[in-house]
């Protein structure tokens, strides 16, 4: 098998804006959604990436969509956030819900996200907030954290647990510390419209974001100054980034319907753009072990016609 191909057939299951892995690999969490004025699935799916079938019977609670999923580090929590303002954690040993669903946000919950060390769950909504959790009382943790003036999109830890970056529809991305719950520094601007993603690399020194310009920009999150200039090749707003494990690679999504693979280090495409998709690709998630990229396609008609695919990575260097 060739670096980029597809190592099985899509699996078709639906309009998918969310994919994680677990941390062992061994289960793939999807997040199913359509047109908030059309039919609403609102189930979390987990399937065995090697034989691409389900695990179970899908995940049901949510009343609506569900936009966001993340397992925590030890593999024993699954977070999911949703249309219906809530937050709901799962043990996806079980497939059981974990306590009664997290309550707070006054809008559709858009990203979910535990720390590197699991004490922490951090949520962004539409409602313009950050909140935290404390994921084994499933308690909240000091005051939501406000500043972006409309609906925040993503969120991401720094790897050393000391800053949470957000990015919203304001077309700004933020860095708040995590100790004091103070913003650092004035926003991050430069895409010029909403920012629909942000992650920290693995070592922590570069923060990528990723907006509806159609851009991918690098930043240093020590200076919050450009890490170079932004990546171009989307013709459409790109909705996801990732960094793989070992940092050498960065994956993008877009509604362009295309996924595309960067050397972070010099900001040059690895390869071709990966074009199995027919629909606008709302996620992308590395495996554990760095060999498997998952991507997923959404319908925003709500005709329900996404898949979820599997990709061999290829080689940085």
């Amino acid at each position: 098998m060739q670096a980029g191909e597809l190592v099985l057939p899509p699996v078709r299951t639906g309009s998918v804006v969310a994919v994680a892995f677990s941390p062992d690999g061994a289960l793939l969490a999807t997040a199913t959604a359509s047109s908030a004025t059309a039919s609403r699935d609102g189930t979390v799916r987990l399937w065995d990436p090697v034989t691409r079938t389900p695990a179970g019977r899908p995940l049901t609670g949510h009343s609506g969509p569900v936009y966001a999923v993340a397992f925590s580090p030890g593999g024993t929590l699954l977070a999911t956030g949703g249309y219906d303002s809530t937050v709901r954690l799962w043990d996806p040993a079980t497939r059981t819900a974990v306590g009664e669903p997290l309550t707070g946000h006054r809008q559709t919950v858009f990203a979910v996200v535990f720390s590197l060390d699991g004490t922490l769950l951090a949520t962004a909504s539409r409602d313009s907030t950050v909140r935290l959790w404390d994921p084994a009382t499933r308690a909240p943790v000091g005051q939501p954290i406000t500043g972006h003036g409309a609906a925040v999109h993503a969120v991401a830890f720094s790897p050393d647990g000391t800053l949470l970056a957000t990015a919203g529809d304001d077309g700004t991305v933020r860095l708040w510390d995590l100790a004091t719950r103070a913003p650092v520094g004035q926003p991050i601007t430069g895409h010029g419209a909403a920012v629909y993603a942000v992650a920290f690399s693995p070592d922590g020194t570069l923060l990528a974001t990723a907006g509806d310009d159609g851009t991918v920009r690098l930043w240093d999150p020590a200076t919050r100054t450009p890490a170079g200039p932004p990546l171009t090749g989307h013709s459409k707003p790109v909705y996801a980034v990732a960094f793989s494990p070992d940092g050498t690679l960065l994956a993008t999504a877009s509604r362009d319907g295309t996924v595309r693979l960067w050397d972070p280090a010099t900001r040059t495409p690895v390869r071709p753009p990966l074009t199995g998709h027919s629909k606008p690709v709302y996620a992308v998630a590395f495996s554990p072990d760095g060999t498997l990229l998952a991507t997923a396609s959404h319908a925003p008609s709500g005709d329900n016609d996404g898949t979820v695919q599997l990709w061999s990575v290829p080689d940085a260097g």
